[in-house]
């Protein structure tokens, strides 16, 4: 007995129906590669029938042989481990039938133990592939996916309700395919994702899954300046405010001044000597032009190759001078950049509205048009403190799983790694953060 003590403190074995010998632990060939066989004894004095449910009353039930699993367990040390477990059989004499004894550390008619799924489970909320989870668990692919599969459906959708905060998004997940997905605005819990971001498909998604009173309870959208979006939310969300956040306010005029920027650039890159020192400066320091005007220096000096010592706010002075369409880009941008940063929509509407100047890039003006269109979604993003950073966020780390595991061909499988890697994390912070709670309460 001090044996079996023993060896289920190492193994983390909490059954105390499986018992080891002295020599439990041998080693040998598996498949073609050096393993490690511990072997155990699974015997008890079964209360019922596994068939019947007739109880054991007079020896009822009686020991009818024993049948051995080869069980694949965690690795103990550096070579995989299996872990033989010699199961008792029973007869049942009311029923005529047998069955065998069951332990929980791994379930009936299988042979990867509990723990090795607890691996797989603990891995997926990783960056890592199923390959890569594969190896390390000393497990098939297969039996991974299944492992992920069966506990993805526990985090199915139930489209029970929504939240009054939603947030849309969609991303790449293969080749010319672009999935949509919708979280909570508020605690950034995935809703659900669709293989498909077209309108038709989004819009028979919430009409099939939710009702009118459900959808009428939302009461705001984050989403981009995506035109299918804000076709389709009007009719399906009648009481929802639609937002644009500030992030997509500034990448869109961002972009315009750098276009601006580069074909002003390009009309230099001529013969001319003067214009080839003002290309190669206008090359080099793009980033000054897209600074904030408020975190420009004004008093320190520092060498610049192509100018010498100068300020930074020199060196934009003097940029700015070689063409007057860069300059007055220049300045509206600036005026918008301030306007967001401040808060200040009254600011930002009477700059979208007045009449810009000649000079301004045909760039930024399609880009002032685009901000008119959308003016009051964008009053919304200045009411209200959503936004689509937790989204981009959810994006950023889909994208990176896609991108270690080669891409997914399995929609369903490729949903189901995302849902269980955000679900999972989420559940081991809480843990954690309970922990130090706890922690810290018995200090």
């Amino acid at each position: 007995m001090p044996t079996s003590n023993n060896m289920r403190n190492v193994l983390d074995i909490q059954d105390k129906h499986l018992t080891f010998s002295d020599d439990c632990v041998t080693k040998g060939d598996f498949k073609g590669k050096k393993c490690k066989f511990i072997d155990c004894t699974l015997s008890y004095v079964p209360k019922e029938c596994a068939h019947c449910e007739a109880p054991n009353v007079g020896f009822s039930i009686y020991k009818n042989g024993t049948q051995t699993s080869r069980v694949t367990f965690p690795m103990a040390g550096i070579l995989p481990t299996y872990l033989r477990i010699r199961k008792q059989r029973f007869m049942c004499k009311r029923c005529g039938k047998s069955f065998t004894a069951q332990t929980p550390v791994v379930e009936r008619n299988c042979f990867v133990s509990n723990y090795i799924k607890a691996q797989i489970l603990t891995q997926s909320g990783e960056t890592r592939s199923v390959k890569d989870i594969a190896k390390h668990t000393n497990v098939s692919e297969a039996s991974v996916q299944r492992v992920l599969t069966s506990e993805g459906e526990c985090y199915r959708p139930h489209y029970h309700s929504l939240p009054e905060n939603l947030s849309f998004d969609e991303f790449k997940y293969a080749s010319g395919r672009m999935a949509f997905e919708y979280i909570d605005a508020e605690t950034g819990d995935i809703l659900d994702i669709l293989p498909a971001k077209d309108s038709r498909y989004v819009t028979q998604h919430f009409l099939s899954r939710y009702s009118l009173k459900q959808r009428s309870e939302v009461k705001t959208i984050t989403i981009d300046m995506n035109a299918s979006y804000m076709s389709f939310i009007p009719t399906l969300f009648p009481n929802a405010h639609i937002i644009i956040d500030h992030f997509h306010i500034i990448q869109l005029i961002n972009r315009s001044m750098n276009k601006t920027r580069v074909t002003i650039m390009n009309q230099l890159n001529n013969s001319n000597g003067e214009d080839q020192k003002k290309y190669r400066r206008l090359k080099r320091y793009w980033k000054k032009l897209l600074k904030k005007e408020k975190n420009i220096t004004y008093t320190t000096y520092t060498f610049y190759r192509l100018f010498g010592q100068r300020t930074e706010a020199a060196i934009l002075s003097e940029i700015l001078t070689y063409d007057p369409t860069l300059k007055a880009t220049y300045v509206l941008y600036q005026s918008i950049i301030a306007a967001v940063e401040a808060n200040d929509f009254e600011r930002l509407s009477a700059i979208l509205n007045q009449p810009c100047s000649p000079d301004v890039s045909p760039q930024m003006k399609t880009s002032l048009r685009t901000l008119r269109k959308h003016l009051s979604a964008i009053r919304h993003t200045f009411i209200y403190p959503y936004n689509n950073g937790r989204i981009e966020g959810i994006n950023n780390k889909i994208k990176v799983l896609n991108r270690v595991a080669y891409g997914y061909r399995n929609f369903a499988n490729y949903k189901n790694r995302i849902i269980l890697h955000f679900k999972l994390n989420q559940q081991i912070e809480q843990e954690s953060v309970k922990k130090n709670e706890e922690h810290t309460s018995a200090a």
